[in-house]
């Protein structure tokens, strides 16, 4: 008879609700890609919220400054291309990636879901970023334009 050893990992000793906590890891972990998505979709509808009142105050407040120079003039359309930046990154995280991989292989499957979950949480915040340099690009025109009045 074989005589196997079992494999013993250092810990702090158990307490009474370490399988509630178990349970809520696991929980974590399987629900972490969805909600990684549904962030993406929702940033996703928060640009598309702020393109549109931007383009509305481009287009009815005329927000433009009439006699400036055109290098000026272009500087306001850099947040709509700042955006645009953004929704890349939310539709990358959205976009489905091609996953043949071996489906009786654990080790494989578990590095596979973990590279897919951080690839697309660096697209997310990767969008969140752009999201916000745009709104900041654009306070700061917000005070130009008062100053070139």
């Amino acid at each position: 008879m074989e005589n196997k050893e079992e494999k013993i990992y250092e810990s702090e000793a158990s307490q009474a609700d370490d399988d509630f906590w178990i349970e809520q890891g696991r929980k974590m972990l399987a629900d972490s890609l969805d909600a990684v998505l549904e962030g993406a979709k929702s940033l996703l509808t928060g640009l598309g919220l702020v393109i549109s009142v931007y383009l509305g105050i481009l287009g009815f407040a005329d927000f433009i400054p009439k006699y400036s120079f055109i290098l000026i003039k272009a500087l306001f359309i850099l947040p709509l291309l700042i955006w645009l930046y953004a929704v890349r990154f939310c539709l990358r995280v959205i976009m489905t990636n091609d996953l043949s991989l071996n489906p009786f292989s654990p080790d494989e499957i578990r590095k596979r879901y973990e590279n897919l979950l951080r690839e697309k949480e660096e697209y997310l915040v990767s969008g969140f970023r752009f999201l916000s340099a745009g709104l900041i690009f654009t306070i700061f025109l917000f005070i130009l334009r008062i100053y070139l009045k």
